[in-house]
Order: structure tokens, then sequence, then C-alpha cells
């Protein structure tokens, strides 16, 4: 990722402010439309399980200016979606309607370009977070 894109995904995930947490209600309808099977992952109140969505968000989206940082919050991230079963399928589903809820939050905010950054930035994650699955299942 430039530093463009870093700063542009930073900002425009601070400029949600306090409606982070109903962006990411909107994230979660969007994921269990998408793929139905990622519902029995949660068992937690609907409102509960997006407050801890948009504080992790927004500690990723902090960590990513050092790669360092980001990648070791990322690893404990990956973990703990280990421990609840996440699977390959379900990554690609959350990437969609993460990108879905944030288009509709961000509004005319919301450009080609910003997506793109977005795409990257999610894409970072789940690629790095994938690859720390895969490594401790071999190391199993």
């Amino acid at each position: 990722m430039t530093p463009e894109e870093i700063e542009s995904v930073r900002t425009s995930y601070a400029s949600l402010g306090v409606d982070a947490p109903v962006m990411a209600i909107d994230f979660y309808r969007r994921l269990f439309t998408i793929d139905p099977s990622a519902e029995a992952l949660f068992s937690t109140e609907p409102t509960v399980m997006a407050e801890k969505f948009a504080a992790e968000l927004d500690a990723i989206v902090e960590a990513i200016v050092s790669f360092d940082v980001f990648s070791a919050r990322v690893h404990d991230l990956a973990a703990r979606h280990r421990d609840y079963r996440v699977q390959t399928q379900h990554y690609c589903a959350a990437g969609e309607a993460l990108l879905g809820a944030l288009a509709a939050h961000l509004g005319l905010d919301w450009t080609p370009t910003l997506e793109a950054a977005w795409r990257r930035a999610y894409n970072l994650a789940a690629e790095l977070m994938m690859g720390t699955t895969a490594d401790d299942e071999r190391t199993s």
C-alpha cells in the first residue's frame, strides 16, 4: 500500500466517528446475506459484535502505518478467528460485506480510489490472516 492509500483508509474510517458501530451492524447484515453459513460462527448479541468489530477495525486501521505492528495485530486476530472456525470462503464474503458497508456509510466520500485503497488494505489483512492460520495448522 502506498502512504496515500494508508492515509485515505485511516482518514475515511476516522470520519465514521461514533457511527462506526452502525457501519459494523450493516457489515454483519451484508455478511450474513452474502454467506448465510457465517452466521453460525457468532453467538454474541449483534450490538456487542458490532462494537467489538468497530473497535478492532479501528485498531487495525491505526496499526497499518507500521507493518510490524499491523502484522502482529493481524496475527493475533487470525488466531482468534481460527478458534472461531472461520474458513477461507468467509474472508471473501467479509471483504465484500465490509466494502459494501463502508460505501454505504461513507456516501459521496466513497470514490473508486478510496475503494481501491480499502480493497488493498482488506486483502493485505485477509491474506496475512489466512497465511497465519495455514502456518499454525502446519505446525500443530
